[in-house]
């Protein structure tokens, strides 16, 4: 099994360790559809052949839009699906790992030289990692130092950072079987969240974050000086504005998600009613994103310069006014199909959809 936990960040070059590997392809399962992105490596570029969603709803007979969870016999059928819809070749495939299943943590090691680090990283994943090591499938990487004014204090730092990652073998074996069912073989196993930050935010130094508005559940992540520093899951997604919706107004879940999608957070006096449903959930998500902010500012002393709001929640009308307003901050839509060559008049399409293949696409972007 490949975590492949260095790529994960040395990609934020998404043309550094490109590979003559012909095409791969991205394969994003989430709780409400089930994303493919397929690209190949044109010189020094990396170019667009495919994409293709299929919602996952209808498949545990429920409605486009509501999350279920699939058998992974069904789950193997919907990509088979969603690659015959959008004529998918690739064999070769990076596939997502949920952040909920795996832990993610930077411990600091006392030490200043790499010299017999992994011996001693394995004896510290012992005391953060919750379950026996032998149960699950370990990586690290060790930081690199962030850029400091203060460099002679920089050098002086008797500490080494390392970022751990471990994803239990049951959920593993759960994807290979996944994976082997749809007739893909899988290249690596890479967690949500790096993808996300690979297409969405990409190389820069400025300390940005990265906020995933899924339909069950919200992702959230700090990136410093290009290496993701916090993560941070919420159990609550774009999809309970629409149970919120059906229970207040008496009307099936089809129809709320329609009402949600026309009105999203309208300001008209006549929808006041209907927002006014799905503002306690928006304000809970919100308010623990800014407590998530507020305590990387606290324990780093550098507070976020941008959030990036990415996955299909994000396409809601008046969200990034609402997130500003809530995290003081400024914030904009990613648009990770603007990292990969596509035909041009596919531009404007591309962008309206794109921010609900942000993973999909950096699983792509991690292998060429």
């Amino acid at each position: 099994m490949n975590l492949s936990i260095k790529e994960m960040f040395k990609n934020f070059n998404i043309f550094e360790s490109f590979k003559d590997k012909g095409n791969v392809l991205g394969v994003d399962i989430g709780s409400s559809s089930v994303k493919v992105v397929q690209l190949r490596r044109e010189k020094e570029k990396a170019v667009l052949e495919t994409y293709g969603e299929v919602a996952t709803g209808p498949y545990g007979n429920l409605k486009v839009g509501q999350p279920v969870k699939l058998p992974s016999d069904v789950v193997a059928e919907v990509i088979k699906d969603v690659m015959k819809e959008s004529n998918a070749k690739a064999k070769i495939a990076r596939v997502a790992i949920p952040l909920k299943s795996s832990f993610v943590k930077i411990v600091d090691l006392p030490i200043k030289e790499e010299k017999n680090i992994a011996d001693i990283i394995s004896m510290e994943a012992r005391r953060h990692i919750p379950v026996p090591i032998s149960e699950v499938a370990l990586d690290w990487w060790v930081l690199p130092k962030s850029p400091s004014k203060d460099l002679r204090a920089e050098e002086e730092k008797k500490t080494t950072e390392v970022l751990l990652v471990a994803i239990h073998n049951d959920v593993i074996n759960d994807y290979k079987n996944i994976i082997a069912k749809a007739g893909l073989t899988a290249r690596a196993y890479e967690i949500e969240s790096f993808s996300m930050i690979r297409s969405a935010i990409g190389r820069g130094s400025k300390t940005m974050a990265a906020i995933d508005l899924g339909a069950s559940a919200v992702k959230m992540a700090v990136v410093d000086y290009g290496v993701m520093k916090e993560s941070h899951f919420v159990n609550k997604g774009l999809y309970d504005l629409t149970l919120s919706l059906s229970q207040s107004l008496g009307i099936d879940q089809e129809r709320a998600e329609e009402i949600k999608r026309e009105i999203g957070l309208s300001d008209l006096p006549e929808h006041r009613e209907m927002v006014a449903v799905m503002e306690p959930i928006l304000d809970y998500i919100f308010h623990e994103a800014n407590t998530f902010l507020k305590d990387f500012q606290n324990k780093s002393g550098r507070s976020v310069s941008k959030v990036v709001l990415t996955g299909g929640g994000a396409m809601l009308k008046g969200i990034v006014d609402l997130a500003v307003k809530k995290l003081t901050v400024e914030v904009e839509l990613a648009d990770p199909f603007s990292k990969v060559e596509h035909p041009v008049f596919l531009s404007d399409v591309l962008k309206n959809i794109g921010i609900n293949f942000s993973v999909a696409i950096g699983l792509a972007l991690g292998e060429l």
